[in-house]
Parts: structure tokens; sequence; C-alpha cells
């Protein structure tokens, strides 16, 4: 039976430029994600949720916000960095009562509450260790900007061929996407450690940015044999985050998906070269 409390939201935020009232330019980035992140914390509360967040120099404004929620747990970030911040994230959700799922996830995604029943159910009914979910294609081309669509399914082809090449696969799979960025993981030791890890140091890179906790350890739990599964979710962009990175703020953030699935794709080739050693 799901149980509300059975389920912990583990997010980060961090909105500097983040200020209270209504939005004055469609180019302040931190004024669109603050106020999503804000509604997706009250659509947490107001389902019952538990709510882990990690917060650091957020402006104050926005850290004023958050205290006016009572029923979340606020914890402090000691870096920058996401993965260190990720990890903070879980220690916290693995010690709340009655916690049985962890869900990582950005917290502007606001639309995936509507779907965390589906998400945490192959957990809570022992059908998998890890639920990565998939975004149902049609929304993913209607609801994202053009060119993250493009990316992201790109990224996620070659990511998927680099794992199926060097057998990490077990079993029949479909592909995972694993560019989309929300997990649900199984409150269990054995589960967790896989995160808690830093498997690999790149001189190039710095995989403590992103791929040590949003994406080895399902390279890592596939490998070793754990369940993993897909789970098809009708996700929506927000409009306004659309709008921000589509007009507002188009050309930064063309660049940083271009770098973000390079530096992730070169990552994973270390790791997998390093199976081999």
């Amino acid at each position: 039976m799901f149980k509300p409390n059975y389920v912990a939201l583990a997010i980060i935020t961090y909105y500097p430029k983040w200020y209270k009232g209504k939005l004055k330019s469609i180019a302040n980035t931190d004024k669109v994600r603050g106020d999503l992140a804000l509604k997706f914390i009250k659509k947490a509360v107001y389902k019952k949720y538990q709510v882990i967040v990690v917060e650091s120099k957020s402006s104050k404004e926005f850290r004023n916000e958050l205290s006016n929620f009572k029923l979340i747990n606020i914890v402090k970030r000691i870096s920058l960095k996401s993965s260190p911040a990720r990890r903070q994230a879980f220690r916290a959700a693995s010690k709340l009562p009655q916690v049985k799922v962890i869900i990582a996830t950005e917290p502007e995604k606001v639309s995936l509450i509507d779907n965390i029943v589906d998400i945490a159910h192959p957990i809570l009914s022992n059908e998998a260790d890890i639920v990565i979910p998939k975004r149902e294609d049609n929304l993913f081309r209607k609801t994202y900007p053009d060119y993250m669509y493009k990316s992201e399914t790109k990224a996620n082809q070659l990511y998927n061929k680099l794992l199926k090449l060097h057998k990490v696969f077990k079993n029949k799979y479909e592909q995972i996407d694993i560019f989309f960025g929300p997990k649900a993981i199984k409150n269990d030791s054995k589960i967790l450690n896989l995160f808690f890890k830093q498997p690999l140091k790149i001189t190039q890179f710095d995989p403590e940015m992103y791929s040590n906790t949003l994406f080895f350890p399902v390279v890592l739990a596939l490998r070793k044999g754990f369940k993993v599964k897909n789970i098809q979710i009708p996700f929506k962009y927000p409009k306004i985050q659309k709008k921000n990175e589509s007009r507002g703020a188009r050309n930064f953030f063309i660049q940083k998906r271009r770098n973000q699935s390079i530096q992730m794709l070169s990552e994973l080739k270390y790791l997998l070269s390093s199976f081999t050693l």
C-alpha cells in the first residue's frame, strides 16, 4: 500500500538572483526557476511527501520563502558542486522516518509531483532498486525547447549505445532516459552506497559536477545486476521555463546543454574504460 510519507523528495536550491513578486524579465533564470521550485515544494507538501532541501547562497528573499514551509527539512549546502550536495540530500533523506523511496530531481520539474505514485510503485512492490522515469516522447517534443529535445535525444542514444557496447546491460533492456534527470532510489544501504562513491577522477573534467551522482550510480547498478527499471510518465516541461530557455537566454542554454552532453559522454567513456583495466 502506498503512503505519501514513504517518499522523500531530495532537491537542491540555488537562486542567488531570485526576488519576491512578479517576473520582470524572462531572461532572469533564477527568478523563473526559483518560482517553480517554490511551486514544487508547495505541491509536494500539500501531497504530504517528505522533502529535503539542500540550500546555499540563494537570495535572502528566497531563503525567507523557504522558511515559511514548516514541513520541509532544510540542509545547509557544503559545496557548490552538484554531487556533494546530492549526497547531503540522500543522507538526510535516508534518515527520515518511514522513508522507503528517495526521489532525486530538479525542483523546477513541477509536474513530476503528479507522477510520484507511479515512479515509486516499482520500488515499493520490490520490482526495482532504482527507477529511471522516461519522458513520453510526444510531450518531450512539444513542451521542451527544440534544441533541448534534439540534443538530449541524441545524447540518450549515444549513452545507451555505449552501455550496450560495453555489455553493461545484463538483461533485455529498454533505452533509459538518462538525461531526463529524476531518479527514484530504494532506501537501502546497498543501493545508496552506489551514490556515495566517487568512482572516477578525471583531469579534463570533474565528475563531481554531475556524473558521480546522476549517471555513474545507474551504470554501476546495471553492471552489478541490481534491478533498474524504466517507467514512462507524461511529464510536461514548465511553459515559463521553456520561454526562458528559448527566448530569454537561448544562446546560453544551447551552449550549456552542448557542454553538458560532451562532458557526460566523455566521462562515461572513461568509466567504461576503467572496467577493462
